[in-house]
């Protein structure tokens, strides 16, 4: 919602705007963007048609409360990636660390793997990553540590196993190492 609607509202719909805001923030940290709506309404104390008369849909709540921390995670990463020396372990750095937010932050997994597309703020922030490691690979693929086999396009199938693995109670004890070790494989060095 527009900081113009908003001010135009009166002061309690703006109120529930802020306190479904909180509530959407704080229960899809904890449990993913796919946590369901009552429950988001109810911890902030309104009914759930005023969530979709405030919001429209679960896409525009997400959009309200997930790309600023998405954005920051997401740009802490790329920091500590670029100050790694050479391309090889600015690589290892990005997928340690995308698989380290896809386990400790249930939304940014959700996000990362584009669960909601139609959040389309949040999918641009996503984009920025994406860029990232795809220049990552290149640049290992220009410095000859990385096997020209592998594109960008296994980098991000490596995320999506892990994204997919982490959400999942069932999923092989050993998924991380496995993944670990298909990178492993793909450097000529």
């Amino acid at each position: 919602m527009a900081a113009t609607e908003t001010k135009s509202l009166r002061r309690d719909a703006r109120n529930n705007i802020v306190k479904l805001q909180e509530a959407a923030r704080k229960i899809f940290l904890a449990r993913g963007l796919d946590a369901p709506l009552d429950e988001i309404a109810r911890n902030a104390g309104v009914s759930v048609g005023t969530l979709y008369n405030r919001f429209g849909s679960r896409e525009a709540l997400i959009d309200s409360v997930i790309p600023d921390i998405a954005g920051s995670r997401l740009r802490a990463l790329g920091e500590s990636v670029a100050a790694h020396e050479g391309a090889k372990e600015r690589l290892e750095a990005f997928v340690t660390g995308m698989i380290d937010i896809q386990l400790d932050d249930p939304a940014l997994n959700d996000a990362i793997l584009r669960r909601f597309p139609d959040a389309t703020t949040l999918v641009g922030v996503c984009d920025i990553s994406s860029a990232l490691g795809e220049d990552l690979v290149r640049q290992a693929h220009r410095d000859g540590v990385l096997s020209e086999d592998f594109t960008s396009e296994d980098l991000f199938a490596i995320l999506w196993l892990a994204g997919t693995a982490s959400r999942s109670a069932h999923a092989p004890a050993r998924w991380r190492q496995s993944l670990q070790r298909a990178l492993e494989a793909a450097w000529t060095s």
